[in-house]
């Protein structure tokens, strides 16, 4: 992200990189409190394990231990905390965030289509990226929640609200992996987040200032430095300036400053070499997004609903949301469809209060992907509403944050969550099952009713989130070449229940989020037992004896026999209660 080529370019400057230990640095500062200030997708790669695990789906269970870790640590030099994190993708981004989801889903299929090859090198079975990382966002959301602050940038870029931020409040550091971060005004440092190591916590620190003195530039010409360079906004770097050096100099010949320069036609073509309008206010908005004097007349979400879950912001305010589904091959499933008639149902709960005026269709805005041929683009999801004998409270109602109004609505809520699922899902199915596995079950509820899955997998699935949540799996675990249909299986899974966390969060189950939701499935263990226990009856009938209250789904499909019933309920619903003690981990499924 940023300007292609800068870091490498800065890295072979004296003086322009240099390793650092962060919590010696924070140690070392003056500041009272210094502010660390974390651009919060950049810092999740390095936060989410070895990346030759994310082929199987990852090892989800250990997302809420690295998050934790790392901001306990920072937190335990002395640090404040700060996180970002975006809202909304910017208009001016659509086409190349569109490229590089097709690319990214390209290059999915390709690892998944090539697993005996790609399990031959060093890095076996490397997917880069967050593309699998849903979990660890979630985590890092919720650990960012708890521990420090966190912003969501709506209005303009996020990386543009950070470093004003980071300027306004005297930043010791911003953590990130954006390379645009060198390019803004400010006394606070750029730590990286691609280079960060979470067991030593070192990584390199970028100097902005080496890199300003070495093109001999001044801070007010930086913009026009990189937007002619080529940033994520603008990229169309003349032919005959081939090195940054040469970017810089064509600055410095004009006198290009921000605030002082006005970009018309004449100077475009000065630079360029021809005329177009449309590039011109692409280039102007390159070079904009540097002002850290900007001003926001109207903000796009009020302050009243700025605690509102950003995926329910989105649906309300119309602002387009995506449905991501990485990994899935489309030319094997329409798994499209079946995420976008459960985000139709969301639309449908959210909107359930709104006018209906005559002629016009209510509708929302979401990125997907509808089939394997076909690329991301806009589409206008119609509603699905709820049957008039489901309650929804108002939005402001479902995401007060009144406690006791909040408590007061926890079973409208599971019901609401119930009908998100499906029609023939009710309270009372899942009024004993643990919060715990709540979302996993429903999760496999939905799979198995949409024949997207077997009752055996499922069972299988379950297994693993038993053995996750009992802490009978170590972490370091053989990686074994996998299977391409056990590794879709485990995608297929990871996808849906991000889909599952979302429709939670939707209905305003925001403290049940932050302690029982986060993903816990172990894909790389998964793929370890799946082919024994799929065919061991007499294991597998053993192993679900202790679990066959949670099997709400079996009646879809050939259930596998579990002689007994599941654990005396309660006299409150489980799913209601708090966390489980120790429940007894099953025996042939721990590994050594």
């Amino acid at each position: 992200m940023g300007i292609v080529g800068l870091v490498t370019f800065l890295t072979r400057l004296p003086g322009g990189c240099r390793a650092i230990n962060i919590v010696d640095e924070i140690r070392k500062s003056e500041k009272k409190e210094p502010l660390v200030v974390i651009d919060l997708l950049t810092i999740i790669c390095s936060l989410s394990g070895p990346i030759d695990e994310n082929i199987y789906g990852c090892r989800n269970q250990f997302a809420w231990t690295y998050a934790s870790n790392f901001c306990d640590r920072l937190i335990e030099a002395g640090a404040r905390l700060v996180f970002f994190i975006d809202g909304k993708l910017q208009e001016g981004k659509y086409k190349r965030w569109i490229q590089r989801q097709e690319k990214v889903y390209a290059e999915c299929l390709k690892k998944l289509d090539n697993i005996p090859v790609e399990f031959k090198g060093k890095h076996r079975g490397q997917i880069q990226g967050n593309v699998t990382k849903h979990s660890f966002i979630s985590a890092l959301v919720t650990a960012a929640r708890k521990k420090g602050v966190l912003i969501t940038s709506y209005d303009v870029e996020c990386d543009l609200e950070v470093a004003t931020f980071a300027k306004k409040h005297d930043a010791l550091a911003v953590i990130t992996g954006d390379s645009d971060y060198l390019i803004y005004e400010g006394k606070w440092r750029v730590w990286s987040s691609s280079d960060f190591d979470l067991d030593t916590m070192r990584t390199f620190e970028w100097d902005k200032e080496v890199l300003r003195k070495a093109l001999n530039l001044e801070w007010s010409q930086m913009p026009f430095f990189a937007a002619i360079a080529g940033n994520d906004r603008f990229k169309n770097r003349p032919s005959r300036m081939c090195t940054f050096y040469q970017v810089a100099q064509r600055v410095k010949e004009l006198n290009l400053k921000l605030g002082i320069t006005r970009i018309g036609i004449e100077l475009y073509e000065k630079i360029f070499g021809r005329r177009d309008e449309n590039q011109r206010n692409s280039f102007e908005d390159a070079v904009s997004l540097y002002d850290l004097n900007y001003t926001i007349k109207k903000p796009l979400v009020p302050q009243e609903m700025r605690h509102f879950p950003n995926y329910a912001i989105c649906i309300l305010r119309n602002i387009p949301s995506s449905i991501r589904l990485p990994c899935l091959d489309l030319r094997e499933e329409d798994y499209s469809q079946y995420a976008l008639q459960l985000y139709r149902r969301q639309v449908g709960m959210l909107f359930r209060h709104r006018p209906i005026v005559y002629g016009q269709m209510l509708t929302s805005q979401v990125f997907i992907k509808t089939s394997h041929h076909n690329p991301y683009k806009i589409i206008a999801a119609t509603p699905i509403y709820p049957p008039s004998g489901v309650k929804v409270p108002l939005p402001e109602e479902l995401y007060t944050l009144d406690t006791e109004v909040s408590s007061s609505m926890v079973m409208t809520k599971l019901r609401l969550l119930c009908w998100l699922v499906s029609d023939t899902l009710t309270v009372d199915q899942i009024f004993y099952i643990h919060p715990n596995y709540l979302l996993d079950v429903l999760t496999l509820y939905f799979l198995v009713e949409s024949n997207l899955l077997d009752v055996v997998t499922a069972d299988i699935i379950l297994i693993t989130i038993h053995d996750c949540l009992t802490n009978v799996i170590e972490r370091r675990i053989p990686l074994h070449r996998p299977r391409k249909p056990n590794v879709t299986t485990c995608f297929l899974y990871v996808n849906f229940y991000a889909l599952m966390y979302f429709s939670a969060e939707i209905v305003g189950l925001r403290k049940e989020l932050d302690s029982y939701f986060l993903s816990k499935f172990d894909g790389v263990y998964f793929n370890a037992i799946v082919d024994q226990l799929r065919y061991d009856y007499v294991q597998m009938e053993s192993t679900m004896h202790s679990l066959s209250n949670l099997r709400i789904y079996a009646k879809f499909g050939q259930p596998a026999e579990a002689d007994g019933g599941g654990a005396e309920p309660s006299a409150i619903p489980k799913c209601l209660g708090t966390k489980a003690e120790g429940e007894p981990a099953t025996k042939t499924a721990k590994m050594k």
